[in-house]
């Protein structure tokens, strides 16, 4: 009869011979997606192992942007389940699913106030779009952006003291940064070529996007309290769907410099750059998980559009996604927040 050690055992006496063992560390947290994998758009969970698949939405319409709570216990996203967009919350599980707009104008592009107590959204409730905010469980709606023109996709900033938000009042679209009750709006792009896509970093105190200004789309950063612009890309490609590391210290990106999509990290303190993905496909939409030590991307390189996680230096891809999903970046699940007092 063999006798089993235990594998404590063999770590112990193998650490005592001066062997060092390097265990590769799975990726850990949980990823919100959409795929039409079912016939129309619907919202699902999966680990960043792979495991762990769930649908969580399994409505008639089209369930689309899901965006985590702050607290990773809820679930804001849009549907036309009802006839026309809406956002909707649900917890975390796929339980309690809510309208919380119930206007018969379109809703969408929710965002969550860091504190988790508010959403702001675009609505074309007053004949053009514009921003409003509102309480989680839908009372309270207020306008944010109050103008004529068309403005959208808001983004607060992590104090819950700005909301950056697109607008084409300028002619064009600029991106706008006003306080949290909508008083104070300033133009942060100021210039008369296509600018979006903003994502404040950790700290709040700079904004990256996307501009068309150099003739071809360039990724910038601005110090909002310099009021100071700088290419971040600084190349002749295509770059997009920025996002900043946990730490705020670098930036993941898309670019093309060889005519397919890779996925790029910028660091920001000396400006260099390294391929992550490295491969012939298209790969797209990164983004950094809470932990920074992973990276989930879009590709299709198995011939049609899926869900990937990388370790954050490129190594260890895995498709996690166990099939098709749609053309939106992933949403990592924030981590629960850490226990205070005894």
């Amino acid at each position: 009869m063999l006798k089993t050690i235990p594998a404590l055992s063999i770590l112990l006496a193998l650490t005592a011979l001066g062997v060092t063992l390097t265990v590769a560390q799975q990726p850990v947290g949980q990823l919100a997606f959409v795929t039409d994998r079912d016939g129309n758009a619907e919202v699902y969970v999966v680990n960043a192992d792979g495991t762990g698949l769930k649908r969580l939405t399994q409505a008639p319409g089209d369930d689309l942007e899901p965006v985590w709570a702050p607290d990773g216990k809820a679930l804001a996203f849009t549907s036309d389940r009802d006839g026309n967009q809406e956002i909707y919350l649900m917890v975390a599980d796929g339980s309690g699913q809510k309208n919380i707009t119930r206007n018969p104008a379109a809703d969408c592009y929710p965002c969550w106030a860091p504190d988790g107590t508010r959403l702001a959204f675009a609505s074309d409730r007053v004949d053009d779009s514009e921003v409003f905010a509102c309480n989680r469980d839908g009372s309270g709606v207020t306008a944010i952006s109050r103008s004529p023109a068309w403005d959208s996709l808001p983004q607060w900033s992590p104090a819950g003291d700005l909301i950056a938000f697109l607008t084409d009042r300028d002619q064009n679209q600029e991106i706008m940064v006003c306080r949290a009750d909508g008083s104070g709006t300033a133009n942060v792009t100021r210039h008369e070529a296509w600018d979006g896509d903003p994502r404040f970093s950790p700290d709040g105190r700079m904004l990256l996007f996307r501009s068309h200004r150099d003739g071809n789309i360039n990724l910038y950063v601005a110090e909002l309290a310099m009021a100071r612009l700088w290419n971040l890309s600084q190349n002749q490609v295509w770059n997009e769907e920025g996002d900043w590391s946990p730490d705020g210290k670098k930036v993941v990106y898309a670019s093309s410099p060889q005519g397919n999509r890779e996925v790029v990290v910028a660091d920001l303190a000396t400006g260099g750059k390294a391929n992550l993905s490295n491969h012939s496909a298209n790969d797209w939409a990164p983004r950094w998980s809470p932990d920074g030590r992973a990276i989930a991307f879009l590709s299709d390189r198995s011939g049609e559009t899926r869900l990937y996680v990388m370790n954050a230096d490129g190594s260890g891809v895995r498709e996690v996604g166990s099939g098709p999903v749609m053309d939106s970046p992933p949403a990592w699940r924030p981590p629960p927040p850490a226990k205070t007092g005894g």
